[in-house]
């Protein structure tokens, strides 16, 4: 292998995105804005579910679970306040709470959660 190609092997290997890149890359792209619609909408019904059997059911598992999910969401804000290398993540995760807000607000007016 010559010079050239090991320099340039390198050079792709430097230019791999980080995850918060990668996430961005959905945010900017226009073509990539379905995706971004999907993963909203799973992501809100998981969040709205937990939302509803911790509220409704008071499920003691769905309680912890949101227990948990919670602290990991104010640890990535935390660390998306102190580095830039989480502000898409933690863009993600924010849309994704709203969401599950709104999923479970409808379920509650069209009387999904209490059926």
């Amino acid at each position: 292998m010559s010079d050239e190609e090991e320099d340039e092997r390198r050079e792709d290997d430097d230019d791999f995105p980080s995850l918060d890149e990668m996430i961005g890359t959905f945010f900017s792209e226009p073509a990539l804005l379905p995706v971004v619609v999907v993963i909203l909408g799973s992501g809100g019904a998981f969040g709205a579910a937990v939302l509803i059997l911790t509220a409704v059911d008071r499920n003691p598992f769905a309680a912890a679970a949101l227990v948990l999910i919670a602290g990991m969401t104010v640890d990535i804000s935390l660390r998306a306040r102190k580095e830039a290398a989480f502000r898409n993540l933690a863009l993600l995760i924010g849309l994704v709470w709203a969401a599950s807000v709104v999923l479970a607000g409808v379920a509650f007016v069209t009387g999904i959660a209490t059926a």
